[in-house]
């Protein structure tokens, strides 16, 4: 995006601020104190996490690489780690300090990301260390896997973090599997549905849902099969990540347009690319946009929000354009209805989801991953939706974590970046103390769970 968009928003509350005021503005030391260490205390709930079920977790032999492996070690990579390293960080058979090798040069350069921040964040405040270094590792390594017992999730998300509730979801499975925890509700993704790539992964659809897929009426038929099953698990909303694949334009496609697609695909006579080929061999297109469309329907019948990927990628090679929330414009206005929660700030969109935010009642900004992907950017960008947006329309925070050290990591940082933006609005005299601290609320707890029933 141009960056005369991506800054629109600063750029105009810039011009309207006197230079003076602008530095009258910058909050003082005390009220900052006041604002984090109220909203330090207040209950938050958490739109996107990806847990592993506990019992998962306590099998596992935990240390910093773990802990390491989601989201840094994409850092790592995009700062020159080649892939034997990131392989033999993988393996928790290798000494430690082998392992602390390969991580430290590319640690250096990676620390002060919001991926690094969290990680740092994390081992400071649960586990007492200041410093990741070599000496160090061994002593934090041991911390970890002492906490590696049953109670972790429930000490670190409830007592800890004080996460109300957290919206899971599980990926990309044919199958909804259910959270062992009551604060713990379901997202589920329908994409298996309507990305299908090739017989085999039809093949695997009927195998979770027994139901033969032949045709359009009988793929619609498992998809009302996983949906049913999932609300009987408490499924409290629907998400979908097609923007890694392709763009979220979802045409108006005739049910017959459909059909054929799945008619070529169910006999075998092409499949979707893999690599970067898929975004470029999209041949059953037409079955993927009819199929979203169906999958929101149900959402609209029965009355769950539905949350969308937009914005940035997890990992690398992908293309950013495809994840602007300006695609979805015709989507919102077919479903008027459904109550869209667009994620991750839509970054590096931020400017075309004020926009769409302000234009669709049922549209909502969420700032899940933000605080980590580029606290600097989410502090910013939260100041200019509260200009823009109406406040009960913004969602502060969602770990977006498989890890929950990481995710009260997250949460800390949020925090205290929103308490920096509250701190603002108080010392421009745009709110009361009191009333910033009843916007952090809304933003932190209110709106979510007003939106998700919790």
């Amino acid at each position: 995006m141009p960056a005369n968009r991506r800054g629109f928003l600063k750029n105009a509350a810039a011009a309207a601020v006197p230079v003076a005021a602008a530095q009258a503005a910058q909050p003082s030391g005390e009220l900052h104190h006041r604002l984090e260490s109220a909203i330090g205390a207040m209950e938050c709930v958490d739109t996107h996490e990806h847990f592993y079920p506990e019992s998962v977790r306590l099998k596992q032999n935990p240390d910093l690489f773990l802990l390491a492996s989601h989201y840094l070690f994409d850092d790592l990579v995009c700062a020159g780690m080649p892939e034997e390293s990131r392989k033999i960080l993988r393996d928790p058979g290798r000494p430690e300090l082998e392992r602390w090798r390969h991580f430290e040069p590319y640690w250096k350069s990676v620390r002060l990301t919001g991926y690094g921040q969290a990680l740092r964040v994390a081992v400071e405040n649960l586990y007492g260390i200041t410093e990741i270094n070599a000496s160090t590792l061994p002593a934090i390594n041991s911390a970890i896997r002492r906490a590696n017992r049953p109670g972790l999730y429930d000490d670190v998300l409830q007592r800890r973090a004080k996460i109300r509730a957290v919206l899971l979801e599980p990926g990309w499975r044919a199958s909804p599997l259910k959270p062992d925890r009551s604060y713990l509700r379901l997202s589920r993704q329908f994409d298996r549905y309507i990305m299908i790539r090739n017989r085999k992964e039809v093949q695997e659809l009927e195998q979770a849902t027994g139901v033969s897929i032949t045709n359009l009426a009988s793929l619609k038929q498992a998809v009302d099969r996983n949906f049913a099953e999932s609300q009987e698990m408490g499924m409290v909303s629907i998400k979908t990540t097609l923007a890694y694949h392709r763009d979220l334009n979802f045409h108006r496609v005739d049910a017959a347009d459909a059909e054929r697609d799945l008619g070529v695909l169910l006999r075998g006579e092409r499949e979707t690319g893999v690599g970067r080929a898929r975004f470029e061999n999209r041949p059953f297109r037409n079955l993927e946009d009819h199929m979203l469309r169906y999958v929101v329907s149900l959402a609209d019948a029965h009355n769950l929000p539905v949350q969308v990927h937009t914005g940035t990628f997890a990992g690398h090679w992908n293309y950013i354009t495809n994840s602007n929330p300006a695609h979805l414009t015709q989507l919102f206005f077919d479903f008027s209805n459904v109550r869209f929660d667009l994620f991750h700030m839509s970054f590096p969109y931020m400017g075309e989801l004020a926009a769409i935010t302000k234009l669709f009642p049922h549209v909502y900004a969420d700032f899940c991953w933000t605080w980590v992907l580029s606290p600097a950017a989410a502090q910013r960008a939260m100041r200019e939706f509260i200009d823009t947006v109406p406040s009960n329309k913004i969602l502060g925070f969602g770990g977006d974590y498989w890890f929950p050290e990481l995710a009260y990591a997250h949460l800390l940082m949020a925090r205290r970046h929103i308490a920096q933006v509250m701190a603002g609005l108080v010392q421009e005299r745009l709110c009361t103390e009191t009333e910033a601290v009843e916007l952090a609320r809304m933003i932190l707890h209110d709106n979510a769970a007003k939106l998700y029933g919790v």
